[in-house]
């Protein structure tokens, strides 16, 4: 496969990557897309996203007004606020209504993650090549050349890597700059909101943001820190504005995410995490809640099998050392400042850097110049955004210093 020679390469199509396209779109900007996965439904990307002001202004800038508007008709209604659980007990440990006070710009949007993906898909159904695992990329005279897995090739004039934190492009263009491994592992779950549902789980759980904490035992402490057991959770409901639209959306559900320091899951580090099955994964969050309050775990009873996975919870370091920059590749998203979950700014920050990497190529053009200070700016707005994931981290989980944490492997 060639693509004429004046086309950007975007190397994944995670939300970096098609908030990028879809910036190229709107200033006329020739590109390709090439996604690892077999297809955009090849496996499960369903879970609630939490965009705050800067996020959402990032997404509004790409997109054109009939799709920020299919957007707003597909965010989730929810209040906000949070409530503190006891994991044991049950009993409630503190409850506030409403948000942080440094939200900035627009209002903050909840959305559904895979409702999004679908969004930022639209119209680049004919520039996106699926089951492209990039291997390596050349650059010369002419441009780039991206090899991939299957034997077949592309040329660009500039290739941007939004491949992930396993990220082939950044690995050959920044190997230094390697994620670290934080000691945290983690299952996303989705449980659907049913009658029966509704009878057993805590009805305070089902109003805003909620936290579950489970701590240390005191004598376990003595061979660990602190280290809780966490379990986050929202209800996602949807409103029938989207339906009368003609969207399909998800039916409601409560999204979790149960966080832990590895240890206490207690899972081989022999096997990939992602080569455990759904089920599997729903026993694991089982088992580890055990001692739980019953009606608690009742989210984890009811949960949706298909829709559990189990995650190490990995993290850039905040001081992300200066590169040199090039006019043929860069790299965006978690594939350069892949960040703790529990600061909730990831996809946030991935929204900023397609954005604004979109706006400066329509601005000022591609040249070490413009592209070096895109990552500047980049890297300070990333890396404020890891230390505030850091501190969710060490609330959590007790996510170890970074000085602390050994290179990931994965």
């Amino acid at each position: 496969m060639t693509s004429p020679p004046q086309d950007i390469l975007i190397i994944g199509g995670g939300l970096a990557g098609l908030c990028f396209a879809q910036g190229l779109t709107k200033a006329g900007i020739p590109f390709r897309i090439f996604e690892r996965d077999a297809s955009a439904s090849w496996r499960p990307q369903g879970y609630r996203l939490r965009l705050n002001g800067e996020g959402a202004s990032a997404l509004r800038d790409v997109l054109s007004p009939e799709l920020w508007e299919r957007f707003e008709a597909t965010c989730c209604s929810v209040e906000l606020g949070e409530t503190d659980i006891n994991a044991i007990d049950g009993s409630s440990i503190a409850c506030r209504a409403g948000g942080s006070p440094a939200m900035k710009g627009l209002k903050p949007y909840t959305c559904d993650r895979q409702v999004l993906r679908g969004i930022l898909l639209t119209d680049l159904e004919d520039k996106i090549h699926y089951g492209k695992e990039l291997v390596s990329y050349e650059i010369d005279t002419g441009g780039v050349i991206a090899s991939f897995q299957d034997g077949t090739t592309a040329m660009g004039r500039f290739i941007v890597g939004a491949d992930g934190r396993g990220s082939a492009t950044r690995r050959q263009f920044l190997p230094d700059h390697r994620p670290l491994d934080t000691e945290g592992t983690c299952i996303y779950g989705k449980t659907p909101i049913t009658p029966e549902l509704m009878e057993r789980f805590p009805t305070r759980a089902m109003r805003w943001m909620t936290l579950v904490v489970d701590r240390t035992p005191i004598t376990q402490t003595l061979d660990v820190d602190d280290t809780a057991v966490t379990l986050l959770l929202e209800p996602i409901r949807f409103s029938d504005t989207a339906s009368r639209q003609g969207v399909e959306l998800p039916a409601d559900y409560i999204y979790w995410v149960l966080v832990a320091r590895e240890h206490i899951f207690d899972v081989s580090r022999d096997v990939p995490l992602p080569r455990h099955s759904g089920r599997d994964v729903a026993a694991l969050s089982l088992r580890i809640t055990e001692c739980w309050h019953p009606d608690i775990r009742s989210v984890l009873h009811l949960q949706d099998e298909t829709q559990s996975s189990l995650l190490r919870v990995v993290s850039s370091s905040p001081e992300l050392r200066p590169w040199a920059p090039s006019d043929r590749v860069t790299v965006i998203g978690d594939a350069i400042h892949v960040m703790s979950p529990c600061g909730g700014v990831g996809a946030v920050t991935a929204l900023v850097d397609g954005a604004n990497l979109a706006k400066t190529i329509a601005a000022e053009g591609i040249s070490a110049g413009s592209i070096g200070e895109f990552e500047r700016a980049m890297r300070e707005f990333a890396g404020a955004n890891i230390r505030r994931s850091f501190a969710g981290g060490r609330k959590l989980f007790g996510q170890r210093p970074f000085e602390e944490c050994k290179p990931y492997n994965g």
